[in-house]
Parts: structure tokens; sequence; C-alpha cells
């Protein structure tokens, strides 16, 4: 069956040193004055010259800081403290807690967009050109009412600083399932993170 576009961000699919439930989250800050939302799954930065310091990630060559997956702060609004999968860019009052997955050896599932990501070949023969290579993701657009974020594979390659490697297919029954057709969900692992900036293609441990 044909997979349909549903963008999810990056979902924790298996832990490196931690396991569950934490899977070696690390916690960061997000400051109040970023009005730039951040949803569960999506890609963070640190913001430059501010140590501890997160925002979300843009595309590029920089490292990432890890996946975002949730974060506690003190609503201006509701006078209370708030746990929430997305930091919504306003109403806290000071810093926010927010939770990252930087395990340098973590798992996720993560759509992908173009037809440069599905299997050649077979899938009993498992053949393809992008399991091993190096991806890079877009942004995407966030759920608010969900909290999810919207982000994604866009392109595969052999950039060293390329933030992602691919790993796997996820091949399943469900929406992103089958590897031969389009917008189909793969495993990945982090290339270039601050835990793990290779800077060439040396494979995940």
């Amino acid at each position: 069956m044909a997979n349909t576009l549903a963008y999810f961000g990056f979902t924790q699919y298996q832990g490196g040193a931690g396991g569950a439930p934490t899977f070696a989250q690390s916690t960061r800050r997000i400051a109040s004055s970023n009005g730039t939302a951040i949803y569960t799954g999506d890609p963070v930065g640190f913001v430059s010259a501010v140590n501890g310091y997160i925002q979300q990630a843009a595309a590029g060559t920089t490292p990432v800081a890890g996946i975002f997956v949730g974060c506690k702060y003190t609503s201006v609004s509701q006078k209370r403290t708030i746990w929430s999968n997305y930091w919504p860019g306003s109403d806290a009052s000071g810093d926010v807690e927010a939770y990252v997955i930087d395990d340098p050896n973590a798992r996720f599932i993560v759509q992908t967009s173009t037809t440069a990501f599905p299997m050649t070949g077979t899938v009993s023969a498992m053949g393809s050109g992008v399991i091993g290579q190096l991806a890079q993701f877009t942004i995407g657009t966030g759920n608010a009412n969900t909290g999810r974020s919207g982000a994604y594979l866009s392109a595969v390659g052999s950039t060293a600083t390329y933030p992602f490697q691919i790993i796997d297919y996820q091949i399943s029954a469900g929406n992103g399932g089958d590897p031969t057709t389009q917008y189909c969900n793969v495993i990945v692992g982090f290339n270039n993170e601050i835990l793990r900036s290779n800077g060439a293609v040396t494979g995940i441990s």
C-alpha cells in the first residue's frame, strides 16, 4: 500500500546507553523570550554563545543538540506550572525547562519526503542505496493541537556534516511502512550531533 504524507518528526525508536523511559535525555533551557514554537520530535540546537539554551534547529551543517521531547514552565496566564509536550513560544515566567534526547547512539523513526528515499530492488532482498547514507532534515510545520513536530528527512547523500545517518527502513502495515514508495519511514541515528560530531562518515556504534 502506498504511503501518504503525514510528517510526525523524530520519534524515539531505541535508546543507546540509556533505556526507557528517559533514554538518557538531558535537561536544557529555553529562554522565555524565544518566540519560536518547539514541538515534540523537533531537532534542536544550541543558541549561539549561550551555554545550555536550545532553540528549534535549522537544517544545515551545525551539530544538532538532540530531539526535543517536552518541557516544563511557569505559566504567566495560568499562574501555575505547566508540563507540555511542546513549547508554544510564549507565556513563561523565567526560563523554560526543556527535555532533549541527545544519547549519541539513540535511534529514531522519521518519515521521508522525496523520491530519493524509497527502497530500490525487492523488499525481500532489502536492496537500497540509502541505508548507511547521511541525511538532512526539514523542520516542517508542527501541530499545536497535538504538540507533534512536522519535521521530516528531505535530502540524502554523503555530506559528512549532515545530522543523521539512515540505519534501516521501518517496514510495517501502517502508513510509512511501505519502503518502496514515497513518504516511507526510516530508522535513523545521529551523525553530526553535540556528542557525536563526526566530521566524516565513520558510522554509528
